[in-house]
């Protein structure tokens, strides 16, 4: 029989990955890209597209990929806030170690904002120097992995005054989603420096 600190305590450890000994945050936030990679070829296998008028397939199909999975982040922050809560009831602590349902959705959303930002991207420059695949990798995981866990564990100015000041289960997963911000601009930024962005103006 489930009860709700074993059910709390299971989501908020991310299936008690939260519960390695060393670098749990990190190995979240690295469990996250298979099931957010499996989502999307989920959603592209099954041609699960919203239509838009002014967008070609291709278009409609990321935009989709983005309102979707932006969705399942809402619903996590909102489930991993509910039960953040009820695991800092049980444990009475702070900000235990083994929570990291917080990286697993600050990680998920930097991946969620690569798909929106692939709408404006031309990368055809980039071809005489890297491999499709390797801009992938480079786009779509190492950039996205290393930004936010830079901003989660530096934690510069705002992100360091609402992790001291701001408490609880709100508190876990605000410093989170405000890490998540700083990356997803940084990324864009770099994508806008040095990736050549076109925009779609027809």
């Amino acid at each position: 029989m489930f009860t709700k600190k074993w059910l709390s305590e299971f989501f908020v450890t991310f299936f008690y990955i939260g519960k390695i000994k060393y670098c749990p945050g990190t190995f979240g936030s690295l469990a996250v890209f298979p099931l957010a990679y499996f989502l999307i070829y989920f959603i592209v296998n099954n041609k699960i597209i919203i239509p838009f008028s002014n967008l070609t397939l291709g278009e409609a199909q990321l935009v989709s990929i983005f309102i979707i999975s932006f969705s399942i982040c809402l619903i996590l922050l909102i489930l991993g806030t509910y039960f953040t809560r009820i695991y800092l009831n049980y444990t009475n602590l702070d900000d235990p170690k083994e929570v990291i349902i917080d990286e697993v959705v600050g990680q998920m959303l930097i991946i969620v904002s690569v798909f929106f930002s692939a709408l404006f991207a031309n990368e055809s420059h980039l071809v005489k120097y890297f491999s499709p695949l390797t801009i992938n990798i480079i786009l779509l995981f190492i950039l996205p992995f290393c930004l936010f866990r830079f901003f989660d564990v530096v934690k510069p100015w705002p992100i360091n005054w609402f992790d001291k000041n701001i408490k609880g289960s709100i508190g876990i997963m605000l410093d989170d989603l405000l890490a998540a911000i700083f990356a997803a601009i940084t990324q864009y930024a770099i994508v806008f420096v040095l990736i050549d962005i076109t925009f779609i103006i027809d």
